[in-house]
């Protein structure tokens, strides 16, 4: 069961987005979850390239322009962020902003504001091992080169 437990991004939440770990290739799966007009859940995956925490109450994202979460959040609806911290889950509440382009990227911006943030923890059966990516052999300078850019972008 989901406890709320504030409208700040939590300590081991904020370990997960720390940019030492976008400086590998490889990283946590972060399910961002919008809701398409006709009420469906949309997942989308993001790597810890493509989300950047600004501080403990701001996130800013970058996803394709032309995907339908970009439409999602286009809308303005809320949207959910899941994150494994072991040994706990994080269900994380956000309202979304689109943000001006950063031409030349493909890329969509936007912020999310923590509306609401909620632990899922069980003694008994812990969160063991997040989601994970990780480049296959000889990628890893691209995909780090790529997630810098994004970073950069994000921040800018």
């Amino acid at each position: 069961m989901s406890t709320v437990v504030g409208t700040t991004l939590p300590g081991p939440v904020l370990d997960v987005l720390a940019p030492e770990e976008s400086l590998r290739p490889e990283g946590q799966c972060i399910v961002l979850v919008t809701v398409d007009p006709d009420g469906q859940p949309r997942p989308c995956l993001l790597s810890v390239g493509e989300l950047l925490a600004m501080d403990d109450r701001r996130l800013r994202t970058a996803v394709w322009q032309t995907s339908r979460t970009t439409a999602n959040l286009d809308r303005g609806s809320p949207a959910l962020l899941v994150v494994a911290a072991p040994p706990d889950a994080f269900h994380i509440r956000t309202l979304p902003r689109r943000l001006p382009d950063a031409p030349p990227s493909p890329l969509a911006r936007f912020e999310l504001d923590v509306i609401s943030v909620e632990v899922d923890g069980h003694d008994g059966l812990p969160v063991t091992q997040p989601m994970w990516f990780a480049a296959k052999d000889g990628y890893g300078p691209e995909v780090l080169a790529m997630w810098r850019r994004q970073h950069a972008s994000l921040r800018a």
